[in-house]
């Protein structure tokens, strides 16, 4: 008598569905462990810096102290000579020696041509909260309704959640602007020890501010 043949659920078949199971398995493995890496090298640089809103005239451009290379110096005076608005101010207390952060850049503006009547400088603050804090004072002594605000791009988005948390029920408007970084950069920032350092140093920072809603 012939044999009767093997049903599809016999040991043959599971043998055969756990071998599919498998090669599933492998095949989502070496789909998701690439995004999975990408995720974590790419994520914390878009994370910090969000996005830059698209340019609109204002009030003022407040541009926040903290690195050395100027570059937010530079593209807050950038954005004052295209007019995007008629008034600086500079924010930021003296990390050391007796001439604050601020006045520093309000004196290189001058050398540049900006008229002193048109900058305005916070000598006080000593972190992203107080320069919230001091610039929202200067703005509504000086009925001013909107900026551009300039910093660095590993900075901008908890600056941003700052000042609009520091800002809330003035009704004055921000437009968040990062200056081009010259060694920070969201898509390679771990590459140098350096810039992970700092990566790391602002994603706890964020982080805090994100789970306390407290911004010092």
């Amino acid at each position: 008598m012939a044999a009767a043949s093997q049903p599809s659920g016999g040991p043959q078949g599971r043998e055969r569905g756990r071998v599919g199971h498998v090669i599933r398995g492998i095949a989502a493995l070496a789909v998701g462990a690439p995004i999975a890496a990408a995720a974590v090298l790419f994520g914390p640089g878009f994370l910090l810096e969000g996005r830059s809103d698209p340019l609109e005239r204002t009030d003022a451009i407040v541009v926040i102290s903290g690195d050395e290379a100027l570059a937010r110096f530079r593209e807050g005076l950038r954005l004052y000579r295209d007019g995007w608005a008629p008034r600086l101010i500079f924010s930021g207390a003296a990390e050391d020696g007796p001439r604050s952060n601020a006045d520093v850049m309000r004196r290189l503006a001058l050398r540049e041509g900006v008229p002193a009547n048109a900058i305005l400088t916070d000598d006080i603050a000593e972190d992203t909260y107080g320069n919230a804090v001091h610039t929202r004072e200067l703005m509504l002594a000086n009925g001013l309704r909107s900026a551009i605000l300039v910093t660095s791009p590993y900075h901008l988005r908890r600056a941003s959640l700052t000042f609009d948390g520091v800002y809330q029920g003035t009704g004055i408007r921000f437009i968040g602007r990062s200056a081009p970084d010259g060694a920070w950069r969201k898509a390679s920032w771990w590459t140098h020890e350096e810039t992970r350092a700092l990566t790391f140093r602002e994603l706890e920072k964020l982080g805090y501010v994100t789970v306390t809603g407290r911004y010092n």
